[in-house]
């Protein structure tokens, strides 16, 4: 199939709104979930903070968002040109699990260790290197670019997913550059931000892989006509 079966028409494309699909009940109704989690965790910490250290549930929840993302992306995604998707969140979930934290003879300790060998050889990190690099540049950001204009929603939700990030990522600078000015509950209360909106980042990205690229109307009509046969 090649790029513009794949992409379709502007015109062609199938979109609910003009805005991006956020006049949706679901997507109003994670954002105010989200928002919810992030003020309880604010208020409550200390408690909070079972559930974020290194291995626990949110970071063990990041990370299996990340490779059920990465994993649906190598199915949905295929061709060259497109394998820096999966290739990518396969690195952010390996990024998200540490070996250290496991027992040096347990069956993740040898598959995380040997990963990170693997990712130290030069050879491997160029190969990476340019299948991402060259993926961006050949379909990402021109996608990204008629994303944009089709105002496609998952878009939207790759958008805010990366907020979560940089935020989370900004938190990180703040605590290790004021820690020592900070006190323990507040030092807690950056933490569990942080590890939270990571958490989000995960959720929104495995998210927009799975909302995809919105069909064309002539997949749609294919769609209604196999789901809905000719009875006469």
């Amino acid at each position: 199939m090649s790029t513009k079966q794949n992409l379709g028409s502007d015109s062609d494309l199938s979109i609910a709104s003009n805005n991006f699909g956020t006049d949706r009940f679901a997507f109003r109704a994670a954002i105010a979930l989200a928002v919810v989690i992030l003020c309880g965790i604010s208020i409550w910490p200390v408690q909070a903070a079972a559930f974020n250290q290194e291995g626990g549930l949110i970071e063990t929840g990041s990370a299996a968002a990340l490779l059920i993302a990465a994993l649906v992306a190598l199915y949905r995604y295929r061709g060259i040109s497109r394998l820096y998707i999966g290739v990518v969140l396969l690195l952010l979930a390996e990024r998200e699990l540490e070996a250290d934290i496991y027992a040096v003879d347990s069956v993740p300790y040898f598959i995380l260790h040997g990963l990170d060998v693997l990712l130290d050889m030069t050879i491997v990190r160029v190969a990476l290197a340019v299948i991402v690099l060259g993926g961006l540049i050949w379909h990402g950001v021109p996608t990204g670019w008629r994303a944009l204009k089709a105002r496609a929603p998952f878009l939207m939700v790759f958008f805010l997913a990366g907020m979560c990030a940089v935020v989370a990522q900004g938190l990180e600078e703040i605590s290790s550059a004021m820690g020592a000015e900070m006190t323990e509950v507040m030092a807690t209360r950056l933490f569990v931000l942080e590890e939270t909106l990571e958490m989000f980042f995960s959720i929104g990205i495995l998210a927009a892989v799975l909302i995809g690229w919105p069909k064309t109307k002539a997949e749609e009509t294919v769609n209604e006509q196999t789901s809905k046969p000719n009875m006469r």
